[in-house]
């Protein structure tokens, strides 16, 4: 009688990946209120995950209108009001009132596409499909940053739900993941 270790149920299974969280919100002014992806208050939200791919995109949809700003910033950039790059240097960001947003209502969708592929480091903001403002020079490590003041409320989105707009060969923000 022969003796076999192989069972026709116990079958391997193929390694599949394991999805990855998405990037979320962490270090946050002491007069902002996240709640989820919501963000109100007065002040600003830094994202959890630095931004390292060569193409990235994230958006933010308008839940209340007001003053607020989207985009990038260093780690160590003040998150007691809104930022803006007249208040910080290390911070590159389009603001509600800033030239070619134009009036912004609830439901509005501004993007931000960070393409670091290529030298100088360009960020692109959009808002529905139109962009709306282009900044390069970006240094050092960045991380997405939201600001409100005055009312406003944004809802973030890394990919959390289907994003409203995405600009070609860009992908939404990965989340870094230490391999050690």
């Amino acid at each position: 009688m022969s003796w076999c270790c192989w069972n026709a149920g116990w079958a391997e299974k193929e390694d599949e990946p394991v999805p990855l969280a998405p990037v979320g919100l962490s270090s946050h002014g002491p007069e902002v209120k996240v709640s989820g992806r919501n963000i109100c208050g007065t002040g600003s939200v830094l994202g959890d995950s630095p931004v390292l791919q060569d193409k990235g995109y994230f958006e933010a949809k308008v839940l209340s209108p007001g003053s607020f700003a989207i985009g990038v910033a260093i780690k160590d950039s003040p998150l007691d009001g809104v930022l803006s790059p007249d208040k910080a240097a290390n911070a590159w960001t389009i603001t509600h009132n800033q030239s070619g947003v134009g009036p912004v209502a609830a439901g509005d969708v501004l993007g931000c596409a960070i393409d670091q592929a290529d030298y100088p480091v360009q960020v692109y903001f959009y808002k529905g499909s139109t962009l709306v403002h282009q900044v390069s020079g970006i240094r050092g490590e960045v991380l997405p940053v939201f600001s409100v003041a005055d009312g406003a409320e944004l809802e973030a989105n890394f990919g959390h739900s289907e994003y409203a707009f995405m600009p070609n060969g860009f992908q939404g923000l990965i989340r870094v993941v230490s391999m050690l």
